[in-house]
């Protein structure tokens, strides 16, 4: 099975209630996704908003909020068909 990470470094999320306990404080804050791996799929490194450490947060206690645009080449990628 090949994992890849659930959201690019670097993509704004909004942290939520998920199904592992943590700080209700941390509920609604914002933050950047610093961290991601396809090793480590099953979480995410993020910065809230005002810190300066990173946090780690299981997939299901963030939602995104805004995802940054991809390079032009990565772009032109996307729209080239795949080989068989």
């Amino acid at each position: 099975m090949i994992r890849n990470a659930k959201l690019p470094e670097g993509t704004r999320v909004r942290i939520r209630r998920g199904s592992v306990p943590q700080d209700p404080a941390l509920t609604g804050r914002t933050g950047v996704v610093v961290q991601a791996s396809e090793y480590t799929a099953h979480e995410l490194g993020v910065v809230l908003d005002g810190e300066v450490n990173v946090r780690w947060f299981a997939v299901d206690e963030f939602v995104r909020t805004e995802t940054p645009a991809l390079q032009p080449d990565r772009e032109e990628a996307r729209r080239r068909r795949a080989l068989p």
